[in-house]
């Protein structure tokens, strides 16, 4: 696990009720995210109003209990994490000329956020990150770890 972030009181989903690799927990449900999918739980939410009250005017609870419904419906969306599909979309664009489906620019801000993390949890620091400049504003040290070493005899493009 690379980051745990914890808002238990969101919703009233179950902690941890699955193997998801991300959980993010909203006023309406909770979105599960997985490696070859993703599922919506809806939170249920009463239609009744839950008024202040009394240890003596109990009595209305039951009913209370019983107004929750659905604020969504639920959702799972099945997706496919083999890489197969995106070598052979690279070799027909290589051949056709044709951009990709995931373009260099797309990949790369879509793994941006991940490899901050990754900096981060190993320098066990909190990092500020200038988008624009895409480096560090705060921690000199930790701008190393955003370039490789290249072996004898290749070179960094661009």
């Amino acid at each position: 696990t690379l980051v745990i972030f914890s808002q238990f009181n969101a919703n009233g989903a179950p902690t941890a009720p699955n193997e998801s690799h991300i959980e993010i927990r909203g006023t309406h449900g909770t979105l599960y995210l997985f490696y070859d999918r993703f599922e919506i739980v809806p939170e249920r939410a009463p239609t009744l109003p839950f008024p202040a009250r009394s240890p003596l005017d109990r009595a209305q609870d039951r009913a209370w209990r019983q107004s929750f419904r659905q604020l969504r419906e639920p959702l799972v969306v099945r997706g496919n994490q083999a890489t197969e599909p995106h070598v052979r979309n690279f070799l027909d664009c290589v051949k056709s000329r044709r951009p990709c489906h995931c373009d260099i620019e797309t990949g790369h801000r879509s793994t941006t956020a991940t490899l901050i993390g990754n900096i981060a949890l190993e320098r066990r620091a909190w990092l500020a990150w200038d988008g624009e400049a895409e480096r560090f504003t705060n921690h000199e040290e930790a701008n190393r770890d955003l370039d490789i070493a290249y072996r004898p005899g290749f070179a960094a493009a661009g």
